[in-house]
């Protein structure tokens, strides 16, 4: 019998976290378990979660506030059953969502990564947009391949592995805030396997203010050190067809975020009313030599980076966070 067990960090999750807890528990294959992981929430999350009778439910709460990198570490410590898989709390599964990966898993014994297709919603649960698809077989080479070429979308939740591969590899890396942590994760779940994929969308990723920590300007400088700790993974990673896409294709990828890391500087700037600091360009433009030579000094070769840079510069800048909150709102809709 194929045992379930799925992770649910949480800090200050209301009222999502509740539409989450019980789009798990609606699950229409019954042999599972919900680990909830409380961060010292000071909302209603945690009376709420505490009131939970269901005893498919555990629930742990930390002694003391944990950064994000520290909260999803309990993972690691925590018993499990066979298989298991992570969910962010703003996020939904379907009902059939464990029942599909069960027949993935038994399709396909030998994938170390199991996935379903997905769709984006916004804060009132509304479908924004299909995520963009994976094919039924992927190896990871083909899986970096896609997100180097941004054919992707990224996250945390949706996907199945074996807890003692899990655990055998340290859990989730603890990159800065987690920034491309999941990337590394999974390129480690198919290292020597696969990854299977369904392409019934079967649950749903929600973006919201309080979700898009990722598009704040000042994330710039935690997205240079998981840049750096994500360029270290991949240079030590064993695969020879990986190598040669991270090779071919790598310089651009890091090339796109250090631009939007100098971006996001650019707003921080804008929206203190002032120029960037010099200094801190010169810091992402030294990562962007560090973890792609060939692209060092192509840092500020975009339009969007020079229009940007232009408004910081002129007393225009005042309008510059707006058109990026609007930009953004087009960006996640496209």
């Amino acid at each position: 019998m194929t045992q379930f067990s799925i992770f649910l960090p949480v800090r200050n999750g209301w009222p999502y976290v509740q539409e989450c807890v019980e789009s798990i528990l609606n699950q229409t294959y019954p042999h599972f378990e919900l680990v909830i992981l409380d961060n010292q929430s000071t909302d209603n999350t945690t009376a709420w979660l505490q009131g939970i009778t269901d005893p498919r439910v555990r629930l742990h709460a930390s002694s003391e506030s944990l950064s994000i990198v520290d909260s999803w570490a309990r993972i690691l410590g925590v018993e499990k059953r066979e298989f298991m898989t992570l969910i962010g709390h703003d996020d939904l599964l379907d009902r059939g969502f464990l029942e599909a990966v069960k027949k993935l898993i038994d399709a396909h014994p030998g994938a170390g990564l199991y996935q379903t297709a997905a769709r984006l919603i916004d804060s009132d649960g509304r479908k924004i947009r299909s995520c963009r698809p994976s094919p039924e077989r992927e190896m990871a080479a083909e899986y970096l391949t896609a997100r180097f070429k941004f054919d992707r979308d990224v996250f945390g939740t949706g996907y199945v592995m074996r807890s003692a591969d899990y655990d055998r590899v340290g859990g989730i890396p603890g990159f800065e805030k987690l920034f491309f942590a999941d990337d590394a994760l999974w390129l480690s779940m198919m290292k020597g396997s696969y990854k299977a994929a369904d392409p019934t969308e079967l649950f749903s990723v929600r973006i919201h203010p309080k979700s898009e920590s990722a598009s704040l300007p000042s994330a710039w400088s935690a997205i240079l050190t998981g840049l750096r700790q994500f360029s270290r993974f991949l240079a030590s990673y064993e695969d020879a067809p990986s190598q040669s896409v991270v090779n071919s294709l790598g310089a651009g990828f890091q090339l796109t975020y250090h631009r939007n890391a100098y971006i996001f500087a650019l707003i921080e700037a804008c929206q203190a009313g002032r120029k960037v600091a010099p200094e801190k360009r010169q810091r992402i433009e030294s990562s962007l030599a560090s973890c792609a030579p060939q692209a060092s000094g192509q840092l500020r070769g975009s339009a969007k980076v020079k229009v940007i840079e232009a408004l910081n510069a002129s007393p225009a800048r005042a309008l510059v966070p707006l058109l990026w909150r609007a930009y953004y709102r087009l960006k996640s809709q496209a």
